[in-house]
């Protein structure tokens, strides 16, 4: 990690019009934060240095809605449509595939909107760069593309303007997804009561039912209110020099620029005389139980993000209060058995910090109960104190938070923006977000000074504070059926009160998208910068792992810098199961670490975690193997972390977690097991695209069904079932549990796969990794694949939701099949030239595509909140067609393996690097295997994945099953089309 940067590290220093205003290091984070203005127009400049070759940059503005109409999140879509450098159809999605990016996206938050870009290409990076500036300083913003990303009325069928009206859109499709949601519905409805003032109480991705009001023109107006480069923060982070940076934005971004005077500070919400509680209702769907599904939220709005003093002492009580099952007030809520599930949250990102409480698994008549019992235990506990041992626990938890080095999902870069860069546009010192010890020392010191300063606060803004609002969410069964009357009734009088010329201009207006949307698929994107082949990099990544036997271990080591944290894997094989134990010990890796171990309780064990680990969990993995994707290996992981100077306490866990689990905690393990299935209750709607692609590929192999009886739909009714007769199921279901431990934990010589630093490992060494050497050794029946899937048919599966979730799955061929890298390529063809244009531009997806996952053999198409189901499958069938016709260009052949390869190559966390490496291993995916494929892809032309997808996509498409989940009346409409067309329709399904 950098020290000091070689240049502009002197506040007051300049360079050319940037004037170096803050120049310190991080040593957290072994970082350099420096901030510059640029004099002449007062835009902002964050500068992160870093050794981190992800090199990242954000354009961040504060954009602030006055109503839920989606109005920055539209924008956000329509200036990535076209811009004067680059008029082409979606330079944002083009560069997807033209780059060797590693996160490219743009986000909408309550009060900012920011487009983000990695990459660890210097050329690409500028690449990147400049079709962003040119994306949000000159954007086109042409009135169609607004009518495509945002909303526009259409006719059912297009050029009949008798036929029924409809409201089309990408976004607006997209929120009446979210808001499909229960827990999305409860946020934003506790959102509106907290801030019934500031631009925090509306819904900054949009209402659908606000959503079409807004016009174009006042689209047009925002964009030159808040997209400004006066108004930019312009954040960059990593190892590239900052003077490329500002070299850059001098000539791209702020040349001849007029400056604007700063955004006013958002006012302050002006606080409540007295508490509100607001009951509303959400949707279910018909065959869904009303018992035990009622929303409860508790929201309390406390501190401005400038007082980072107590915004951190906040963050330490949020952690005491609720971080485990144990935390006080987590365990008094769930003891009262008027709820199943507690959570809390903290928004750091806003203005003003609020904190709410969520309570899932509830009824509504418990609601006062709930609330009493919140604020008696708070009233206990700042009578009571907060022993010392519990604040130093909770600051463990917060520095390992701020010291880890993450990116899987997205860049470490991106995840330091959102902690600095906002707190920066709020007006604070970006460095607070960042810094951590300083902070915690400041805490300590006025803690000594007055041991009530922590239950004093507490007591300010929990107990005291009439800035307070309960929220009651209670489930429907004609919601959702009454939301689509009155869209339908509105729609109706629209269409109703139109004139001749007004239907003739919808229908204009239709064509005119329609040709525009053709025109611009007929676009010469070449003006667009790109990445060419010989920038790819030719051999496949490494990442170093030793092995040694060491007494009963079979231990891997990957050493690398991971900022004093050591991650650890325990590893077992799994044991011969039948069908039955299989989402029984799905189910044991969600109990690992949540009861008692030894003599020790759950709660002493939920505090041991806490106060020495950055956590344990466990999950199951089945090892396909990349000859055969027939053969796999079953493993089950047991995962811990811990910071270097807490590793004698970690692996003593680890050895107690697969060696001595207390299970006459019966009552614990039904607290747990009605939590877990409220969890995935509350969440079938968003985990419906995940649900609908596990259940179409479960019939094609034995490892398909195993992974959907894990981690599908299968899996949700095993936990469905044992809720629903607890009193009857849970001895036996104990007794099961108790025997796959014995049969599947403290196995005989495991692996054991260790990343930190070598001098940590020769530490853990040293000291026998504490214990970990000293493990049962059952000897156990080894696995064996004795499974047969059922044959699964297409269907719909009934959710609460307006818009559809469509998976179609088939079998394809395994990693090491010549042909393997071709079919790759076809699937990035597929959603390039076909997919993404039908689905989501012409159809108003959200989401659509294509991915050939050659491990497990398994080829899919997907689309997620969709309107449509029968077009999207005719789209798949097409984007088939196109590609076996020829009908693509080498362009988009070496764009297509751009994308390939930006997923091969993509950043992995220091902390994610010896279990990446231990699962190529455990794959059979060497060095030299992982190189022929990258070589076959590198140098496959345009017959090999013609060929390809003839031999193995044409037939195989037509066989698997189609997979939707979606809400009745939307089933119910499509299935009409399908009958209209001469095709069967979808059987409906209860979920």
């Amino acid at each position: 990690m950098t020290e000091k940067p070689a240049s502009l590290n002197t506040t007051g220093q300049t360079y050319r019009d940037f004037k170096v205003v803050k120049s310190i290091p991080i040593k957290e984070l072994k970082c350099w934060l420096r901030e510059l203005v640029h004099i002449p127009t007062g835009a902002h400049v964050m500068h992160i240095a870093n050794d981190d070759p992800e090199n990242l940059f954000c354009l961040s503005f504060q954009t602030i809605p006055a109503t839920s109409n989606g109005i920055a999140h539209i924008l956000e879509h329509t200036v990535l449509c076209g811009s004067k450098k680059y008029p082409v159809k979606d330079p944002f999605f083009a560069m997807l595939s033209r780059s060797l990016h590693t996160f490219m996206n743009a986000l909408t938050g309550s009060d900012f909107t920011c487009y983000p870009a990695a990459t660890q290409v210097p050329k690409d990076f500028f690449n990147l760069l400049e079709v962003y500036i040119d994306a949000v300083f000159h954007a086109n913003l042409n009135e169609l593309s607004f009518l495509q990303e945002g909303h526009r009325l259409e006719f059912a069928e297009p050029k009949n303007p008798e036929s029924n009206l409809t409201h089309k859109g990408v976004v607006f499709n997209e929120m009446k997804g979210a808001l499909a949601s229960p827990t999305t519905r409860l946020a934003e409805a506790l959102n509106e009561a907290l801030f019934p003032d500031l631009t925090y109480g509306i819904n900054s991705g949009g209402d659908p039912k606000i959503i079409p009001k807004l016009t174009y023109t006042e689209l047009k107006q925002f964009y030159e209110e808040f997209y400004h480069p006066s108004r930019c923060l312009f954040f960059f982070y990593g190892n590239m020099p900052l003077e490329g940076h500002l070299d850059f934005i001098s000539e791209h971004a702020l040349k001849g620029v007029q400056k604007k005077e700063p955004l006013p500070s958002l006012p302050k919400q002006k606080r409540f005389s007295k508490p509100k509680k607001l009951t509303l209702e959400y949707p279910i769907s018909q065959d869904e139980e009303l018992e035990n599904k009622t929303l409860i939220s508790f929201g309390w709005l406390t501190t401005h993000i400038l007082k980072q003093l107590d915004v951190l002492a906040l963050s330490i009580l949020e952690i005491i209060l609720m971080d485990t099952d144990a935390s006080p007030l987590k365990q008094a809520i769930l003891k009262s058995g008027f709820c199943k599930q507690a959570s809390i949250y903290m928004d750091v990102d806003i203005s003003e910090v609020p904190i709410v409480i969520t309570l899932r698994g509830c009824n509504p008549e418990n609601a006062d109960d709930l609330e009493e019992i919140i604020f008696n235990t708070i009233r206990e506990i700042v009578h009571n104190g907060i022993p010392n041992k519990m604040i130093e626990d909770a600051m463990h938890q917060l520095e390992i938070f701020r010291s880890e080095i993450g990116g899987n999902h997205a860049p470490f870069g991106l995840s330091i923006f959102m902690r600095s860069g906002l707190l920066e546009q709020h007006g604070g010192n970006p460095e607070d977000g960042l810094i951590i010890h300083s902070l915690f020392d400041e805490i300590r010191k006025r803690n000594t000074e007055d041991p009530h300063y922590l239950t004093q606060l507490l007591k300010k803004y929990f107990l005291d504070n009439s800035h307070f609002v309960r929220v009651v969410m209670t489930p429907s069964k004609d919601l959702e059926a009454k939301e689509l009357k009155d869209e339908v009734e509105d729609l109706e009088k629209i269409r109703s009160s139109l004139s001749t010329p007004q239907k003739e201009k919808i229908v204009r207006k239709c064509i005119e998208l329609e040709d525009f949307q053709k025109q611009q698929e007929e676009e010469n994107i070449d003006v667009l910068p790109k990445i060419s082949m010989d920038d790819v990099p030719k051999s496949s990544r490494v990442y170093l792992l030793e092995k040694e036997k060491i007494v009963g271990l079979n231990v891997y080591h990957h050493s690398c810098f991971t900022n004093s944290i050591v991650y650890a894997d325990l590893v077992f094989d799994l044991p011969y199961l039948r069908a039955e134990e299989l989402p029984i010990i799905r189910l044991l890796t969600v109990l690992v670490g949540q009861l008692g171990t030894g003599d020790k309780s759950y709660s002493e064990v939920l505090e041991y975690i806490q106060a020495n680990t950055g956590g344990i969990s466990s999950y199951l993995t089945l090892n396909m193997q990349a000859f055969d994707h027939n053969i796999f290996h079953p493993s089950l992981y047991i995962r811990g972390k811990s910071l270097y100077r807490k590793a004698d306490k970690l692996f003593p866990m680890m050895r107690n977690l697969c060696s001595s689990i207390n299970w006459n905690e019966k009552e614990r393990v039904k607290e747990i097991l009605l939590k877990h299935y409220t969890t995935l209750n509350s969440t079938l709607n968003s985990n419906s695209l995940r649900y609908a692609i596990s259940m179409s590929a479960s019939g094609l192999d034995s490892a398909s069904w195993i992974a959907n009886t894990w981690y599908g739909i299968d899996y949700y009714h095993f936990i469905k079932h044992i809720v629903q007769n607890i009193d009857r199921e849970l001895e036996p279901l104990i007794e099961k549990l108790k025997n796959l431990e014995q049969r599947s934990l403290g196995l005989k010589n495991p692996d054991l796969v260790i990343t930190s630093d070598s001098d940590m490992y020769d530490v853990l060494k040293k000291n026998h990794f504490y214990g970990l050497q000293d493990l049962p050794g059952r000897v156990y029946e080894p696995w064996e694949n004795i499974f047969h899937p059922a044959k699964v048919v297409s269907q719909g599966c009934l959710v609460s939701s307006p818009v559809a979730f469509t998976g179609h799955a088939f079998k394809t061929l395994s990693y090491q099949n010549p042909h393997a890298p071709a079919l790759g390529i076809a699937s990035s063809l597929f959603d390039n030239l076909i997919l993404h244009p039908r689905i989501r531009e012409k159809g108003g997806a959200y989401g659509s595509g294509a991915v050939s996952n050659s491990l497990s053999g398994n080829f899919y198409f997907y689309a997620h909140r969709d309107p449509n189901i029968v077009s999207t499958l005719m789209a798949f069938q097409e984007s088939i067609t196109a590609i076996v016709e020829g009908k693509f260009d080498a362009n988009d052949l070496e764009e297509a393996k751009l994308e390939i390869v930006q997923s091969l190559d993509a950043p992995v966390a220091p902390g994610s690097r010896g279990d990446l490496a231990y699962g190529w291993l455990r794959e059979g995916r060497t060095q030299a295997v992982r190189q022929a494929y990258r070589d076959r892809l590198l140098s496959a032309t345009g017959d090999d994945v013609i060929n390809a997808v003839k031999q193995h996509i044409v037939a195989q498409s037509q066989t698997g099953a189609v997979i939707t989940f979606a809400g009745k009346e939307v089933l119910e409409k499509e299935n009409a089309v399908f009958e209209a067309l001469g095709k069967p329709p979808l059987p409906i399904h209860s979920v």
